[in-house]
C-alpha cells in the first residue's frame, strides 16, 4: 500500500500564557494517494452532551463507553460539557470544575441539545434541520444508530500525524483528507480538528449522589481550526486526492487556561486529536478519525 509522504514542518517554540490560540500553517500541496490497495473503514462520531450536575448523564457515558469497547477505533466519542448542568458553582466546595468550551457551547446552542434536556447527543450529526429536533438522540438509541452508520461504506479517508514537543507543550498536527468518490453532493464539505482529554477525576452528580472522584471521559478541550472548521472543497470533488491541512497549537497547563479553582490540569498522555469531515449544508459527518497526542 502506498503511503502519503508528509512534508516536515519546522517547530515554532511557544508557550501558552493566558489563552490557547491556534495558528494556521499554510496548506501543503495536494497529492494523489492510493486508496485502492486497502480497505478504508467507515468510522462513527458519537457526541455525548453532558454536565457534572446532570444526575442522569453518567448513564449515557456508560453507553458511549460501551460503544467504543464493542467497536474499538471505529467509534469516536466526544464528551461535550455545555448548558446549565455544565456550569460550575461559584461558592462552596462542589462542582467547581469548568469543562465548558466556546465550541461546545456554540454546538449546544446551534443544535438545541440542552434545550431538550440532557443526557442527549448526536450520532454523526445525522437528521439535522433547522425546524426539527430529530437529530437530538436519547442515549438509548445510540447503539442502533451507530450500527446503521457502521454498515455504510466509507466515503472519505482521514489521516492524522502529530508532532508534540513535551517541553513547550506545542503540537504540530498534519491532517490528510481524501474523498473516495467524486459523486458526493450537497456540500461544501468542511474539516473540524479538536483536542480531547480522557480520564479526568472530578465532581459529578450520579443518580442523585455526589461523586467527588468521578472519571470524565473524552472531554472536549479545544478546537484547533475554529468552531466550524474550514472548507475542504467548495466545488467539484476529486476522488483520491489528498487535501493537506496543518495546524500548530500550544496546550495550556490547565483548562480554563486562566487557572483558578475551576481549572483542571492538562495531561498530554491522556489527550487525543479528533478530526472529522462534514457536509456544511446538512451538518452530517461522513468520516472521523482519532489518534493519541503521544502514541
Amino acid at each position: 500500500m502506498k503511503k502519503t509522504v508528509f512534508i516536515p514542518l519546522t517547530f515554532v517554540l511557544a508557550i501558552g500564557l493566558t489563552s490557547c490560540d491556534f495558528v494556521n500553517i499554510p496548506d501543503q500541496p495536494g497529492s494523489v494517494i492510493d486508496t485502492t490497495s486497502s480497505t478504508v473503514v467507515r468510522k462513527v462520531l458519537v457526541e455525548d452532551y453532558t454536565g457534572h450536575k446532570c444526575t442522569a448523564c453518567p448513564a449515557a457515558a456508560i453507553v458511549a463507553n460501551s460503544l467504543t469497547a464493542t467497536n474499538g477505533e471505529n467509534v469516536v466519542v466526544i464528551g461535550v460539557h455545555a448548558g446549565f448542568f455544565a456550569s460550575p458553582t461559584t461558592s462552596g466546595t462542589q462542582y467547581l470544575e469548568d469543562f465548558r468550551t466556546s465550541a461546545g457551547t456554540t454546538y449546544d446552542t446551534y443544535f438545541g441539545i440542552s434545550n431538550i434536556g440532557n443526557p442527549n447527543g448526536m450520532i454523526n450529526r445525522k437528521y439535522y434541520t433547522s425546524s426539527t429536533t430529530a437529530h437530538v438522540l436519547a442515549y438509548g438509541t445510540w447503539a442502533t444508530e451507530v450500527a446503521v452508520e457502521l454498515a455504510k461504506p466509507a466515503l472519505a479517508k482521514l489521516e492524522i500525524v502529530n508532532s508534540y514537543n513535551t517541553s513547550t507543550q506545542m503540537l504540530t498536527c498534519n491532517v490528510n483528507s481524501t474523498f473516495l468518490y467524486d459523486t458526493l453532493t450537497g456540500g461544501p464539505y468542511k474539516l473540524i480538528v479538536m483536542a480531547t482529554q480522557d480520564s479526568i477525576a472530578a465532581d459529578q452528580l450520579d443518580a442523585g449522589l455526589y461523586v467527588p472522584g468521578y472519571i470524565h471521559r473524552h472531554v472536549l478541550r479545544a478546537n484547533l481550526n475554529g468552531v466550524w472548521g474550514e472548507d475542504l472543497t467548495t466545488g467539484a470533488i476529486i476522488a483520491n486526492l489528498a487535501i493537506n491541512k496543518s495546524y500548530s497549537y500550544t496546550f495550556p497547563a490547565t483548562y480554563p487556561s486562566s487557572g483558578g479553582t475551576s481549572a483542571t490540569s492538562f495531561v498530554a498522555s491522556r489527550c487525543h486529536i479528533v478530526a472529522f469531515i462534514y457536509n456544511d449544508v446538512t451538518k452530517e459527518v461522513i468520516q472521523v478519525e482519532e489518534v493519541k497526542l503521544i502514541p
